[in-house]
């Protein structure tokens, strides 16, 4: 209390110095080292880079300096309202640093979802806790298929779904006419999801045949378009990906259509749509290029 009585002359002796308009003539000593190591802690925490692991260092260090200062304000001056804020600043940063932990604990899938997202979906930045939530029960459901087994059939079942497979192989075809095949981590139904978007009663014009034993995950669109609402960042990725994987199924096509004469069309080339237009309708492989390729 000696301390604090004499830092409360001072005060009082500065404040009738500067009544006399004389300023500061004489400098205080240098506070506490604890006061010191204090503001040294904030200088640390503040060139801390712009990351995760940034900001845990940041909130770490501030946990630091504060208790310093809290440590200062109750031993050296004496000043309760000290000690009590910058405790509770320690508080809050701890709570701060617990909660960036949490967030950056290891989020591990089973191995066949593991693939999944190595992939497709870690290439293009998504966060492991983004896609736990795409993946998870609320939202997808994982389906198994045997040989011979259909995931779609022709003019029967809706395009009400979106399905990626993750083991297997599975065969379109289109009037018992082979069109190409899906391997592991590809998307079963891209063209049509993309492509009937206004309504869901739109029906498959393609089957697809499971060649061997097929594991598969699936979003009913109703569900996965809500989720597309809360995590637009996932809509940007999942349409990008979609966009891809129907180019590379039209690029597989691309020897099936011909034209009226039995020559092959380049997909490729800026005239596809008329030139499509004039191929003979009756070549039930054209008619299946056109029902896998999306609708404007």
């Amino acid at each position: 209390m000696a301390m604090w009585e004499n830092t409360t002359e001072a005060h009082v002796a500065g404040n009738s110095t500067e009544a006399d308009g004389a300023g500061c003539p004489l400098w205080a000593e240098p506070q506490h080292l604890l006061f010191q190591l204090a503001n040294g802690c904030f200088l640390v925490s503040y060139v801390s880079p712009n990351s995760q692991r940034g900001l845990l260092v940041l909130h770490a260090v501030l946990i630091l300096g504060f208790f310093l200062y809290s440590m200062w304000g109750w031993n050296v001056i004496c000043a309760p309202d000290i000690f009590t804020w910058n405790f509770l600043f320690v508080l809050l940063n701890m709570g701060q640093v617990l909660h960036i932990i949490y967030q950056m604990r290891p989020v591990k899938f089973d191995q066949e979802l593991e693939e999944l997202y190595k992939t497709l979906f870690e290439p293009l930045r998504v966060p492991r806790l983004l896609f736990r939530k795409l993946v998870s029960p609320e939202h997808a459901q994982l389906v198994t298929l045997h040989a011979g087994e259909a995931y779609a059939l022709q003019n029967l079942t809706r395009t009400d779904r979106l399905g990626v497979l993750l083991a297997g192989k599975c065969n379109v075809l289109a009037d018992n006419s082979f069109l190409h095949s899906i391997g592991s981590n590809q998307f079963l139904d891209s063209p049509e999801f993309e492509s009937t978007k206004a309504t869901a009663e739109e029906k498959f014009k393609v089957a697809i045949i499971a060649a061997s034993q097929c594991r598969y995950i699936f979003w009913h669109r109703s569900a996965i378009e809500y989720l597309f609402v809360k995590e637009p960042y996932l809509a940007t990725v999942l349409s990008t990906m979609i966009a891809r994987d129907i180019t590379t199924k039209l690029y597989c096509m691309n020897h099936k259509v011909v034209t009226g004469r039995g020559s092959a069309l380049d997909i490729r080339l800026p005239s596809i749509t008329s030139s499509l237009s004039s191929c003979d309708a009756r070549s039930p492989r054209t008619r299946a290029v056109r029902s896998r390729a999306p609708a404007d």
